[in-house]
């Protein structure tokens, strides 16, 4: 049985890497400048929105990565800030448009308010930007209905609703964040709408 060249036959001399041997040690750190900063956040702003929260995070575990250290010294953190600040004032960073967009997101995939709330923290947004991002008229049974109409539970089955799905629906509605009256009350108002 013949082998494949290069793949494991010992006839066949095997040859390094592209760029020749591996260097022995830990990598040669280079400097962060307020152009790698910039242009790193602009990379990153560029590709998707971001909280000003999101950006310290990812520009500080750039600046450590290619320091190759585990805490930055003030100087760069100094710049890291600096840059945030040009970005905030341009207008391309805006935590409130963040947040905006954000919560549509999350309140059109039919979550509740403390899920929507909850997603806008973890991304670093201010409470007081969450309240204003989240429109008062917000109405958990009417997010209800929408997620059990999006994930196809109870009468949107298919097969139609029985005991043991109606206790599997419940559950998932559980774990998304709804209350136990919401969510039943959700599988019922569903098969009469």
């Amino acid at each position: 049985m013949s082998r494949a060249p290069g793949k494991g036959n010992p006839d066949k001399p095997v040859r390094p890497a592209a760029g020749g041997v591996k260097p022995a040690g830990p990598p040669k750190p280079r400097p962060v400048t307020a152009k790698y900063l910039r242009n790193s956040a602009m990379q990153y702003i560029a590709s998707r929105a971001a909280s000003t929260a999101m950006l310290r995070q990812t520009l500080e575990r750039r600046a450590k990565r290619r320091l190759c250290v585990r805490s930055l010294e003030p100087g760069t953190i100094a710049d890291i800030e600096a840059v945030i600040g040009s970005l905030v004032t341009l207008g391309l960073v805006d935590d409130a448009r963040f947040a905006a967009g954000r919560a549509a997101t999350l309140a059109n995939k039919g979550l509740p308010r403390r899920r929507v709330a909850e997603g806008l923290r973890l991304k670093g947004v201010a409470p007081e930007t969450i309240e204003r991002a989240i429109e008062p008229d917000f109405d958990d049974a009417a997010q209800a209905r929408r997620f059990v109409e999006r994930k196809r539970l109870g009468p949107f089955r298919r097969g139609g609703m029985t005991a043991e799905t109606r206790e599997k629906d419940l559950r998932a509605l559980a774990r998304a964040g709804f209350s136990f009256q919401v969510a039943k009350r959700a599988l019922d108002q569903s098969g009469e709408g």
